[in-house]
């Protein structure tokens, strides 16, 4: 997420973004002209030259618009945010000067008020450069996010939704017994018992469904049968299953387990009905379903071509081409990621998360060798994004299974590695 933010290159014909010029002097004198302010003399400013700039144009703006890429209509829209935003700073600096000629402002009023506009402007070019002169497709998203979040306050950010989630392992004695954090691709072994943290930022809409290495689907999130349902409040660690539940992972299935997630901060519908399908026993395989098996194409969390088009859920399946997870991957080593298996939030102006995480089922006896395997990898650089924040029977759906704390589950019917108990 992503990586995160997931969780940025400009075409060769994209015209050139006026840098914006701020004058060195808190303000320029126009010593043939003074105002009097409460019987004292105070030399005008002159606002046409407090703040200057090259390329602008009535209709244009500071041609932020185009740094568009093409690649997707959520990044139209986030710079037209940065666009309007950018505008609003010039007319505010514009007023507070018109303020302080007209004596509604003193000097030091007008000096603190136009320093933050400043400050605030004179990041712009710089940012917008870094855009421009991205090296590589995911540094010009992330240098497009750093500008977006600079220029575009959060009230304005509408669709913005951040999500950590943390995939918790309490392993089997004949695996070393300890608790882990699961990242991914990492080897889980028959008779783990795991269960999810989820915490989104602000109340947002999530989904959890897993595909066994057999294509078999079963529905983790949302389920009646825990307890907790759709919207999850903000900035609450909520925990999937909920209470003294957990997911075992039986003896099914052995090899590569697929955990999809979507947030957003509305209902998604489609994969609403979708799931529900599955709930239902209507869909037992995930390419039985059409919006599902679009899930199958996303690449593992980390591996994103920004060329390929993002999952759509709201709208028909694309034929043809490549597709990619939807998110920023976060920095899961600090910040609002910070514990947890992986993170994400939002591309700028987009309003959608949707990755795949993977892990490898193994055998008890399997497990040691492949733990030495994953942790001999060479360590991959996670996301640079950090967001601050401040006892029943059991039954099966798949291949998670809701247990309780002590319980001995009876033998249910198994679709995959992962069962509710």
């Amino acid at each position: 997420m992503l990586h995160r933010r997931s969780f940025f290159q400009l075409g060769s014909g994209a015209a050139a973004v006026a840098t914006i010029v701020l004058a060195s002097a808190a303000c320029t004198v126009k010593t043939a002209s003074n105002v009097q302010c409460g019987g004292e003399p105070r030399p005008s400013v002159d606002c046409s030259s407090e703040v200057s700039y090259q390329g602008y144009k009535a209709d244009g703006g500071f041609g932020i618009m185009n740094l568009a890429s093409g690649a997707a209509k959520f990044e139209e829209t986030a710079l037209r945010r940065i666009n309007e935003a950018t505008e609003r700073f010039i007319t505010v600096q514009t007023r507070l000067c018109r303020d302080y000629n007209a004596c509604a402002l003193n000097k030091t009023e007008y000096n603190t008020e136009s320093k933050e506009i400043r400050e605030k402007l004179e990041k712009v070019p710089v940012l917008v450069e870094k855009v421009k002169t991205a090296p590589s497709d995911d540094d010009r998203v992330l240098a497009l996010d750093s500008l977006y979040r600079h220029t575009v306050p959060p009230a304005d950010r509408v669709e913005e939704v951040a999500l950590r989630l943390a995939l918790e392992a309490d392993l089997p004695p004949d695996a070393g017994g300890q608790r882990i954090t699961v990242r991914p691709g990492a080897p889980l072994p028959t008779e783990a018992r795991v269960w999810f943290w989820v915490e989104v930022m602000p109340k947002a809409y999530v989904y959890i469904f897993q595909k066994s290495s057999k294509g078999e689907v079963s529905v983790l999130f949302p389920d009646e049968r825990i307890g907790t349902t759709n919207p999850l409040a903000g900035e609450s660690r909520i925990r999937i299953p909920n209470g003294d539940l957990k997911f075992r992972v039986n003896d099914k299935d052995i090899g590569i387990e697929h955990v999809y997630f979507a947030a957003s901060r509305t209902p998604l519908a489609s994969l609403d009905q979708a799931l529900a399908r599955v709930r239902e026993g209507k869909t037992t395989n995930i390419g039985q379903d059409k919006l599902l098996a679009g899930f199958e194409s996303l690449p593992t969390t980390g591996s994103v071509d920004r060329k390929c088009r993002g999952l759509e859920l709201d709208a028909a399946p694309s034929s043809g081409g490549c597709t990619r997870t939807r998110g920023l991957e976060l920095d899961v080593s600090g910040g609002f990621g910070e514990g947890a298996s992986i993170g994400a939030v939002t591309e700028p102006g987009d309003k959608l998360i949707v990755y795949n995480f993977t892990f490898e089922h193994t055998t008890l006896a399997g497990y040691a060798d492949a733990a030495k395997r994953y942790a001999s990898q060479a360590p991959k650089a996670r996301g640079g994004l950090l967001i601050e924040r401040d006892g029943g029977k059991p039954k099966t759906r798949g291949g998670l299974l809701i247990e309780k704390d002590g319980s001995e589950p009876k033998k249910p019917k198994s679709r995959g590695g992962l069962l509710i108990e």
